[in-house]
């Protein structure tokens, strides 16, 4: 009975250890906080122009609003993800498909953010996806 009772408390102690420990944050690159902007054209399909608006947060989470022009039809849509720094490199979550994008990036300046895909699948209308976001400075 006594063992059952040990057991018991070390298996609770624990527990509420366990809820206390802060679970690992990935690693966030401040300078990429915030709401940007970007653009590309031709780059993946051509005739298909993309914009996008990204909201990246602090805790690692972000909000993608897409927008996808061809042959004169406007399509939306927003996504979800996470996102984080790992070997210098930028990770990107999506949270509807599950696949992660993985970029290089190089920071211009203060406003401009330069991405480069690190694996261009094969139905890419270029051997090396680039684009540039913009941050979108808030006006008062």
């Amino acid at each position: 009975m006594k063992k059952i009772i040990l057991s018991a408390l070390i298996l609770s102690f624990g527990t509420i250890y366990a809820q206390k420990a802060k679970p690992q944050a990935n690693k966030i690159d401040k300078s990429l906080v915030g709401l940007w902007k970007g653009s590309e054209k031709d780059q993946q399909i051509d005739g298909v122009e993309k914009l996008w608006i990204m909201d990246r947060k602090e805790d690692g989470t972000f909000m993608l609003l897409f927008t996808t022009v061809q042959d004169c039809k406007v399509d939306q849509h927003v996504e979800k993800g996470q996102w984080w720094i790992e070997n210098g490199e930028f990770h990107e979550l999506h949270f509807d498909s599950g696949n992660t994008d993985v970029y290089t990036y190089k920071i211009l300046d203060k406003s401009q953010v330069q991405f480069k895909s690190k694996s261009v699948s094969m139905d890419m209308n270029s051997n090396e996806y680039t684009f540039v976001d913009t941050r979108i400075e808030d006006e008062d």
